[in-house]
């Protein structure tokens, strides 16, 4: 059985969705978004946000992406490779600092779609225990097991 990457990251905006300051994020959505798709390793996306399931996990205000690639070099060369770096150098300027973890990744069976609660559990887990297999970050990849 192979093993995907599932990815989650959870940003918390400055201001309003209608704002003129939130307003170069939400023009480029869209398009960071079919960059993501076409992009080689990409498998799946979550497009129907659950914003009720995000905020009884993580309160009022947040927002989410949760994917899954085929590994971690994929997704680093969307994020870091493509019009997405662009946008991360301007994330201060829409999003809050959150002083725990916002992202964090983990492998799951190939045809494994990930839910929001278990993106919770990851991300609760890397920031309780620290990165490990079971939940990590980019800075701190493990490779999928194989368990013959």
């Amino acid at each position: 059985m192979s093993k995907v990457l599932a990815q989650f990251d959870l940003v918390k905006p400055r201001f309003p969705k209608e704002s003129v300051e939130m307003a170069g994020f939400y023009a480029n959505v869209d398009r960071i978004n079919s960059i993501a798709e076409s992009s080689d390793g990409f498998i799946w996306r979550e497009t129907n946000e659950d914003q009720e399931g995000l905020q009884a996990l993580w309160g009022e205000g947040y927002l989410y992406t949760l994917s899954v690639w085929d590994d971690v070099a994929s997704l680093k060369k969307f994020l870091y490779h493509t019009p997405h770096a662009q946008m991360l150098s301007k994330g201060h300027e829409w999003f809050h600092k959150i002083m725990h973890p916002r992202m964090v990744l983990w492998w799951v069976r190939r045809g494994h779609v990930p839910s929001l609660l278990e993106a919770h559990e990851r991300l609760t887990w890397l920031f309780e225990k620290g990165s490990s297999y079971k939940a990590f970050d980019l800075k701190n990849s493990y490779g999928p097991i194989s368990i013959y």
